[in-house]
């Protein structure tokens, strides 16, 4: 068995590669592309091999070429992205550079330990994930641009209609409004920029709707849009960034992927309990969180959640509590294969309008 650690760079990598002994067999730093790493593997001419690399934005080609290459060249070949921050010797290292990095990630898969390896998302979820984070680029481009057409207004004292600027009665205003020639140029352009991401908006949803007809996500996806609140673009978000969900053992393991855990440091009798921990997918909280806002509008056990968490905490800490509860119950649903369904008790709280609460959760976030 040969073991190969990888410090992984955008253009290339350093390399080194050792025997079961940790006999330093090749070390080098070579270009990212395939025939630079495949001659690199070729020269250690190994039977069996085990790849270790840290976890970058470019780690899963890597891998998948690494993955290609064994089948193609007949080895038995393992490849493993390990998550740089639960890897100590790594992340407190004193002497960072890429051949100690390397060095070290050759070591690791040298050892016997169980070490932290990152969830590689297959074809179908990685192409998921890829549509649903482009049509989130595409709305907050759209967001900047709508800002900069109220910009527009306010430096020239026009306040705006009270139903809004881009309902039909608001652009028929923009369109009516006396400007001097800077400020009509601008508008119109910035206007017929948002008329085309509204398209590509349109035509994303129209992509994001047939696959989630397909037969891998068609069942699951049904399913997670009967929590009140969740829609398609929510539902296919946690399916895509959850992945394979069968693989998480509990509720407070997903919540722990996604981030939506506090911060927890015990020391004697002493315990702090910080915000939550941001790892994981940011898109994937965005999204949760939006749909929170409307949940507790509509399912009682949510909105009691909230009204107890804002009572202690603030409308910020609140909106995300139930967010996480809202992703446990859909991997709930998930794992038993149920529609969502809420049986209302004597206890629970009438609902109430919680839009002035968000409008105070965006001020404190903000």
């Amino acid at each position: 068995m040969i073991f190969v650690g990888m410090d992984v760079h955008v253009r290339n990598s350093y390399l080194i590669a050792t025997d079961e002994k940790g006999q330093v067999l090749k070390k080098s730093r070579v270009s990212n592309d395939r025939d630079a790493l495949a001659g690199f593997l070729d020269d250690l001419g190994a039977e069996s091999m085990r790849v270790c690399l840290e976890s970058t934005t470019n780690s899963r080609p890597i891998v998948c070429f690494l993955e290609a290459y064994g089948r193609q060249a007949g080895i038995d070949l393992t490849a493993d992205v390990l998550d740089a921050r639960r890897l100590r010797i790594i992340a407190e290292s004193t002497a960072k550079c890429d051949r100690v990095d390397a060095a070290a990630i050759c070591e690791l898969a040298r050892s016997n330990l169980k070490l932290p390896v990152c969830y590689m998302p297959d074809d179908e979820v990685f192409a998921l994930r890829e549509h649903l984070r482009s049509r989130q680029d595409l709305v907050r481009v759209r967001t900047m641009l709508k800002n900069r057409v109220h910009a527009v207004l306010h430096r020239r004292g026009i306040l705006p209609p009270e139903q809004g600027l881009f309902a039909m009665d608001g652009r028929m205003f923009l369109k009516q409004m006396p400007l001097d020639e800077a400020g009509r140029e601008i508008l119109d352009r910035m206007m017929r920029l948002i008329a085309s991401l509204d398209e590509e908006l349109t035509a994303s949803i129209r992509s994001l709707r047939t696959l989630s007809q397909r037969p891998r996500w068609q069942v699951e996806a049904r399913r997670l849009q009967t929590i009140p609140g969740v829609g398609l673009i929510t539902a296919m978000t946690i399916l895509a960034e959850l992945g394979d969900w069968r693989r998480f053992k509990s509720r407070a393991a997903v919540a722990n992927y996604s981030g939506l855990v506090p911060v927890v440091r015990d020391s004697n009798d002493k315990q702090f309990r910080g915000g939550i921990t941001h790892r994981g997918s940011n898109h994937l909280r965005s999204v949760l969180t939006e749909a929170a806002w409307v949940s507790i509008r509509r399912v009682p056990k949510y909105q009691q959640l909230y009204s107890r968490v804002r009572f202690k905490r603030n409308a910020a800490t609140a909106i995300v509590a139930v967010a996480r509860e809202l992703l446990e119950d859909a991997f709930t649903l998930l794992c038993k294969q149920e529609d969502f369904r809420y049986v209302p008790t004597s206890a629970d709280e009438p609902m109430t309008d919680t839009r002035s609460d968000r409008e105070i959760a965006m001020s404190v976030a903000g």
